[in-house]
């Protein structure tokens, strides 16, 4: 009697790949250092999307957040040979990393995105996410030097062939030669490209909606560890998301930010504020601690 489902592509197999793809990619620390830069550079550009009285916990942030896990699913789902499914859930990084920005066209996100997410209204279609971005004038203009709209699309339409099954060549068979799990080089290289270049739209059209955020801002110099919740972000992070950005792009995008009337005024607010003092630091660091002891004492749980 048969009490358990048989399968070909086991667990075994999938373990054997997971330890395949660790093994090449120690044997290949730029690629591995490569792809922890990028999954870590879209962590800190969630810290642009801003946090205001409006929009806190209005939902406005579940696209990015949302896209960010869908990031970790892809990466995991890379490393155990599911290749077709890592495609299709960085798909979901791009589009919903895209779709944040969207809704926040009209700085209205906190209303135009409680229809979706209470499961009210379909997601919109990509092109017509695209269109409404095209009302922003500096993602207007960086469309019309770069053609974005199109590269973004065509990129688009490549990972929905993988979700589509487009034949043999976007197969789960096709991705490994095979009717089981097993690394295949070709295959992840290519998806570790497409990584790096879905972050980089995503973050690239952030950056068009808040110009702000090419602007290294002294957040802890002033404010320590009670530092604005969101819109802004620090040096290292700017370095960061930044690098991933082609540099004839990067001065495009930081040209715009300079003239921009508004991150002028913005930067020297920040600029004129008083440098945190050493004994606000000791109150800070002497309440973080009595607020989350755990971290003091090194035992706080941490994802792997």
């Amino acid at each position: 009697m048969i009490n358990r489902p048989f399968v070909i592509n086991d667990r075994s197999k999938v373990d054997e790949t997971r330890a395949t793809t660790t093994a090449f990619l120690d044997q290949h620390p730029e690629l591995h250092s490569s792809l922890a830069k990028t999954i870590w550079a879209y962590h800190e550009i969630g810290d642009l999307v801003p946090q205001t009285i409006a929009n806190v916990m209005s939902g406005h942030y579940f696209p990015y957040s949302e896209s960010y896990y869908e990031l970790e699913n892809s990466y995991q789902l890379s490393l155990e040979g599911f290749y077709t499914y890592a495609f299709a859930a960085l798909r979901s990084v791009l589009e919903l990393g895209i779709l944040g920005v969207y809704f926040s066209v009209e700085d209205k996100e906190y209303e135009k995105v409680k229809p979706w997410l209470k499961s009210q209204q379909p997601t919109p279609r990509f092109r017509e996410v695209l269109k409404k971005l095209s009302q922003l004038d500096y993602f207007r203009q960086f469309d019309e030097r770069f053609n974005f709209v199109a590269r973004v699309s065509l990129r688009y339409s490549h990972l929905s062939d993988f979700v589509h099954t487009r034949g043999y060549r976007f197969s789960s068979s096709g991705q490994t030669l095979s009717n089981f799990n097993r690394f295949s080089e070709n295959t992840f290289i290519e998806y570790s490209e497409l990584v790096r270049n879905v972050v980089s739209d995503v973050i690239v059209t952030m950056l068009l909606k808040y110009p702000v955020g090419i602007q290294s801002l002294p957040l802890t110099e002033k404010f320590g560890l009670n530092g604005p919740a969101g819109g802004f972000l620090e040096g290292h992070q700017v370095t960061m998301i930044t690098s991933l950005i082609d540099p004839t792009e990067q001065a495009f995008l930081k040209a715009v930010s300079d003239a921009d009337e508004n991150v002028r005024a913005i930067v020297a607010h920040f600029e004129s504020l008083p440098d945190l003092s050493d004994e606000d630091w000791q109150t800070q660091s002497e309440e973080f601690d009595k607020r989350f002891p755990d971290l003091k004492k090194g035992t706080g749980q941490n994802g792997s």
